[in-house]
């Protein structure tokens, strides 16, 4: 019995199983084993291994620069997505109007859009001749328009936008999930508002927190659209290299190397994010 339920589990898991291997295990091995390759005007590689590659990213002050600062903006883009998203999810996760499904929706809304959609809607907002600076001029706080785009500011703004829901859902699953009567014991207890916050609920929902924020983290990191749009060539991140380096410079190990190091940055938070909230578990 037991037998043939395990075979049964592995068959169902190999459509699964299959698509994982050749669409996310296959192209990652591709792009590891080619960043170890030199790189050749003619042939875009030879198969002679080298480490130069990952030597030129980290010993370059340029490529260096770019890590640097998409961690930078990844933290920032992280940080305020949980600033925004915790009281929004919480607010979603406590309140009992019939509207809730409504709000729920609109959290989500913009995840039917395009990208490159709201992306170009955040240029136009904070473009010199955009809302933002109309406003500001308007209401006398700036005598001309502010340079808002083409800033590091502009990219988190819109990389916020983009990837709130990433962080709203998590949060506020982990938040639906608490028994509300520990609030309500607490509260008969003596224990105001805050300290129930800070004390229980904050605590509890320590796994979406961590969940959202490594969600955010790895897609701000990995962003090229909005980075591009945005940021324009004032503002590098790690995707836009990898992009620019293979398919217009056509340098296509060191575009894999800068890819690797992407990838693994990538992986290392989510192995955190697991190693955490194991932790978070084993608290509990």
């Amino acid at each position: 019995m037991n037998r043939s339920g395990g075979t049964f589990g592995a068959l169902s898991a190999m459509p699964i199983g299959t698509l994982y291997v050749a669409f996310l295990v296959a192209p990652l091995a591709f792009f590891l084993v080619i960043s170890v390759f030199k790189y050749d005007v003619y042939a875009l590689y030879r198969s002679e291994l080298t480490g130069e590659n990952f030597r030129r990213i980290v010993v370059d002050p340029y490529y260096r620069a770019i890590i640097i600062l998409t961690l930078k903006l990844a933290a920032l883009t992280t940080f305020f997505s949980l600033l925004l998203g915790y009281p929004l999810a919480y607010f979603l996760a406590r309140t009992r109007t019939a509207w809730r499904g409504v709000l729920l929706f609109l959290v989500i809304a913009p995840l039917t859009t395009g990208v490159i959609v709201r992306t170009y809607g955040w240029i136009v907002l904070l473009g010199a001749e955009g809302m933002v600076n109309g406003v500001l001029v308007g209401l006398g706080i700036v005598s001309r328009p502010l340079q808002i785009l083409n800033t590091q500011t502009a990219v988190v703004i819109a990389l916020v936008h983009i990837l709130l829901p990433y962080m709203v859902f998590p949060v506020f699953s982990s938040l639906s999930g608490q028994d509300p009567t520990l609030e309500g014991a607490a509260s008969t207890l003596g224990a105001g508002r805050a300290r129930i916050f800070f004390e229980i609920t904050l605590p509890l929902s320590k796994p979406g927190i961590l969940m959202g924020s490594g969600l955010v983290f790895t897609l701000s990191a990995g962003s090229v659209v909005t980075p591009a749009l945005i940021g324009g060539k004032d503002v590098q991140m790690m995707g836009q290299s990898v992009y620019e380096l293979v398919l217009h410079t056509l340098n296509w190990p060191l575009g894999s190397a800068m890819a690797s190091i992407l990838v693994l940055l990538q992986f290392a938070i989510v192995l955190l994010y697991f190693r955490r909230g194991q932790r978070v578990a084993a608290d509990g």
